[in-house]
C-alpha cells in the first residue's frame, strides 16, 4: 500500500514542527516548508530526512512553486496542513494597509490557494485530508489583535464551505483553533507570560504536541466522519 504524503506549511518550528514529527512517526511521507533554511534542515533530520523546501509563501507565484516542488519530491499531496501564519498584535489605529494586506495574504489567501492547487488530485484519488490551523482568537476575539482575529475567523468559512463541497469525494476539511501555545509568535504580544497564563482557565500553555496528536487523529480513518468542524484546543480559553 502506498504511503500517504503530507505537506505542512510553517513546519520549521513550533506547532508545524510538532505536527511533522508526529506524522513522520506515523509512517507518513512528510514535506516541510518554511522561511528558515537552517531550521528546516534540522527538522528534516529529526523526521528521518524528510524532504524540505525553503520558500517565502507571500512571494508572487510561491504557492504554485511549492506544490510543483512537493509533487516532484514526494508525489501528489494526500494531506495538506495549512499552518503558516503571522500574528500582528497592535491597536487598530496602529495598523496600516501594508500590514493588513500581508496578514490576510498569509493567514487567508495562501491557505485558500494551496487548497485550490491540491484538491483536483485529491478528487481524482477520491481521498484527501485538509486541516487548517486557526486560532482561538478567531472564535472569541482578542483586544489589540483585531486584524489577526479577523484573518483567522475567515478560516471557519473556508473550512465549512470546502467540507460541504468535497464531502462526496471522501475528502475531509477541519479547523483546529489552538489557544496560547508557547512559540515564537507570542513574542509579538505585549504581555508577560504570567499575564497570559492568568487568562487561561487551566492555567497552562497548550503544548504543540497536543495539536499534533489532534491532527494525527483527524487524518485517520477513525475520524472520517468528522468534517467541516472548528475544534477549540485552548485549555478552556473559549469558555470565557
Amino acid at each position: 500500500m502506498k504511503k500517504l504524503t503530507v505537506l505542512i506549511t510553517g513546519s520549521s518550528n513550533g506547532i508545524g514542527a510538532a505536527i511533522a514529527q508526529k506524522l513522520c512517526e506515523s509512517g507518513i511521507i512528510v514535506f516541510l516548508t518554511g522561511r528558515d533554511a537552517d531550521r528546516l534542515y534540522q527538522q528534516a533530520q529529526k523526521c528521518n530526512s524528510a524532504k524540505n523546501f525553503q520558500i517565502e509563501l507571500t512571494d508572487q507565484g510561491a504557492c504554485e512553486e511549492l506544490i510543483q516542488k512537493a509533487e516532484k519530491e514526494i508525489g501528489s499531496i494526500d494531506i495538506l496542513i495549512n499552518n503558516a501564519g503571522s500574528y500582528p498584535w497592535a491597536p487598530i489605529e496602529k495598523t496600516n494597509n501594508a500590514l493588513i494586506t500581508q496578514t490576510l495574504l498569509l493567514n487567508q489567501q495562501i491557505p485558500y490557494e494551496l487548497c485550490r492547487l491540491v484538491i483536483p488530485k485529491m478528487k481524482e484519488k477520491r481521498w484527501g485530508r485538509i486541516i487548517n490551523i486557526g486560532s482561538i482568537s478567531g472564535i472569541v476575539g482578542e483586544p489589540n489583535a483585531s486584524l489577526y482575529s479577523m484573518s483567522k475567523a475567515g478560516l471557519i468559512g473556508l473550512t465549512k464551505s470546502l467540507a460541504l463541497e468535497l464531502a462526496e469525494h471522501n475528502i475531509t476539511v477541519n479547523l483546529i483553533n489552538p489557544g496560547w501555545v508557547k512559540t515564537d509568535l507570542i513574542k509579538e504580544a505585549d504581555l508577560t507570560e504570567k499575564e497570559i497564563i492568568e487568562t487561561i482557565p487551566q492555567k497552562r500553555w497548550i503544548e504543540p504536541s497536543e495539536v499534533a496528536a489532534l491532527v494525527n487523529y483527524l487524518i485517520s480513518q477513525e475520524a472520517c466522519g468528522i468534517t467541516g468542524q472548528s475544534i477549540n484546543l485552548c485549555a478552556g480559553l473559549s469558555l470565557g
